[in-house]
């Protein structure tokens, strides 16, 4: 009975989406470094009525994550619903040092609602690589979009009269306004002007606030303290940004759109400012739930029943699979998720089971989601950061900023200037500014260390934390449950394999050998030990071995996690290695999953070595 009733109600949410005729539209907004608890309808101090009133129309989610503690990473998790390493991100992204970027054969949002009949446009910050410093990075075009108005990061020089937007690939100039009213104008002109009526609409806005340098009009300001009071700036860009997304839903309300579209609202990962995190342990760039919890809003006035305040933990991991599910449409074929489909909770038609935790990794870090408990579970990649000269740069930032110290911490405390100073555009004093660029240089990540971190493994599980009776993580209580921790990490494990033999290399041997020698240390050797033409062989013939008949794309994951788990530690190597020939030999292979279960399936049946396989 409870599966005809769950049948009827979902056709009915389908009759009501649909009953203009066309497939709902989509308008997904993102804002840069916004606390859990900013929002007024999250209990903050900031004036948001906009946000508020969707969030009281729609479904308001109390326990909702980024894709990553930064950005980069969480937008390539949020338009692909898979995690950032698999995506080719696997930190911030500065092309100045780095030849990473969103891979071109990665699916995004984007991509499957124009397969499937929409128009498609972004509006805003990108910063998931751009064809600059030289290098041939894919644009927005690129991944989906039709037509783009971006910023390869910042607006430069603050959020007031920016001077780095590019329309379609071509620069614009200085713009007067603030970013976030910039934007919304970019998209209302689109909507009116550009669009075919006809078609349904994805919408991409990425706006910078509250993200430093940051501005805000005076008479905003005004409202939370003094004009040059760092903290009343900042709650004024996010009311401004609050003001900027009532223009684009009073627009879409004129033109008969607003009923028939899903509104999607958070932020790409927790504020800098440690208060606007509320109770939550940590802050941007945290492992900890205050660098990723962060405000989750769904509206659909046609599609999702108003009103709801969900307790599910949820995450823009799950954003690909939920739209498909919401809209109607398939998931892309042969992808592994990362993300589950939300369908269920947001509509109340049905149970909800996740078929992979949530998990989160840095650096060479792993927290599993398993339940009301959050695992940290250290690998055995070291670190290639230099601790003791950050340190050093630190106390030398000290010294020379003297008695300016005190208006560079903004009222926190010392041992909190590192984060400062990497939420600080520029600072005053040249010799200040000049450490403040090397000891950030030292943090970027190095894509040298990429081979060494593909081939480490999970090993000390370091803490484990209870959400419901510790939300502000305080109480490690690793020691108290073994029979937990045993069988989480187990599960991290599996995932964390499966993750690092997707993750792509960047460093082309040459550059590696370079980079390794800078550091001091061997050139990296093959990882098979043979010529690529005798490995590329071998594979070819993997290649050409049939999927196991027990083998979906739909469950790939669940697939890939029961064989593993199986393999001894040497055999588990032995894919990751394969793989990653794989991969550096074929890089645009047509059907990555399936490859990769060809040579899973190889190892696991237990094939006798030959010497090129080795």
């Amino acid at each position: 009975m409870k599966l005809i009733l769950t049948f009827w109600s979902s056709l009915l949410l389908v009759c009501l989406g649909f009953a203009k005729g066309k497939r709902p539209n989509v308008v997904t907004l993102l804002v840069d470094d916004l606390g859990y608890r900013d929002l007024s309808c999250y209990g903050g101090p900031v004036k948001t009525p906009v946000l508020d009133k969707l969030a009281a129309g729609g479904v308001r989610f109390t326990d909702f994550h980024s894709g990553a503690p930064s950005c980069s990473p969480s937008r390539a998790t949020f338009l692909t619903g898979r995690h950032h390493y698999r995506t080719g991100v696997y930190s911030v992204i500065t092309e100045r040092l780095h030849k990473m970027h969103l891979l071109k054969s990665e699916t995004t949002i984007a991509e499957v609602l124009k397969e499937n009949g929409y128009a498609t446009a972004h509006f805003g910050k990108w910063h998931l690589g751009m064809p600059v410093n030289n290098r041939d990075n894919p644009t927005p075009a690129d991944h989906g979009f039709d037509y783009w108005f971006g910023l390869v990061n910042g607006p430069g020089p603050s959020h007031n009269n920016p001077t780095q937007f590019l329309r379609n690939g071509k620069r614009v100039g200085q713009m007067k306004g603030y970013s976030c009213q910039i934007v919304v104008d970019e998209a209302l002109s689109w909507l009116d002007e550009k669009r075919d009526a006809k078609e349904p609409f994805f919408l991409n806005l990425w706006f910078n606030e509250p993200h430093a340098p940051i501005a805000a009009p005076d008479e905003i300001v005004s409202r939370y303290g003094a004009l040059n009071d760092q903290a009343a700036i900042y709650s004024g860009t996010i009311e401004n940004t609050d003001r900027a997304i009532g223009r684009l839903v009073a627009r879409l309300e004129k033109l008969g759109e607003l009923d028939n579209t899903i509104i999607v609202y958070a932020s790409d990962n927790g504020s800098y400012r440690p208060e606007r995190n509320g109770e939550l342990r940590g802050q941007k760039g945290s492992q900890f739930e205050g660098g990723h919890r962060v405000p989750g809003i769904f509206y659909w006035k046609g599609g999702i029943p108003g009103g709801s305040v969900e307790d599910e933990p949820a995450g823009v991991v799950d954003l690909l699979p939920t739209l498909c599910g919401l809209i109607g449409i398939k998931k892309p074929a042969k992808v592994h998720l990362d993300g589950s489909d939300l369908t269920s909770v947001l509509t109340n038609s049905g149970k909800f089971k996740r078929h992979q935790p949530l998990f989160w990794m840095t650096g060479a870090n792993m927290i599993l989601r398993m339940g009301d408990h959050t695992l940290f579970v250290s690998s055995t990649a070291k670190s290639p950061i230099d601790f003791k000269a950050a340190n050093r740069l630190t106390e030398q930032i000290k010294q020379v900023l003297g008695d300016d110290l005190e208006k560079v911490l903004d009222g926190r405390d010392v041992k909190d200037l590192r984060n400062r100073l990497f939420n600080i555009e520029r600072l005053a004093n040249p010799e200040a500014d000049r450490l403040k660029r090397q000891l950030r240089d030292l943090f970027y990540f190095d894509e040298a260390w990429i081979p060494k971190l593909k081939k480490s493994k999970l090993g000390r599980v370091q803490q484990l934390y209870d959400l419901s009776k510790d939300l502000g993580q305080q109480n490690n209580i690793v020691k108290n449950h073994p029979e937990l921790v045993v069988q989480m990490k187990k599960r991290a494990e599996s995932i964390y394999a499966s993750v690092m033999a997707d993750a792509p290399e960047w460093l082309t041997t040459e550059e590696l050998d370079a980079a390794m020698k800078l550091r001091g240390n061997e050139p990296q050797r093959p990882a098979t030990g043979v010529p690529d033409n005798d490995i590329a062989k071998f594979l070819a013939r993997i290649d050409k071995n049939p999927v196991p008949k027990g083998y979906h794309g739909s469950r790939h994951q669940a697939y890939v996690d029961k064989v593993m788990v199986g393999l001894k530690p040497e055999q588990r190597a032995r894919v990751g290695r394969l793989w990653k020939e794989k991969r550096r030999l074929d890089p645009d292979m047509p059907n990555p999953g399936a490859s990769f279960v060809r040579i899973l399936t190889h190892v696991a049946a237990g094939v006798k070595k030959t010497n090129v396989a080795k």
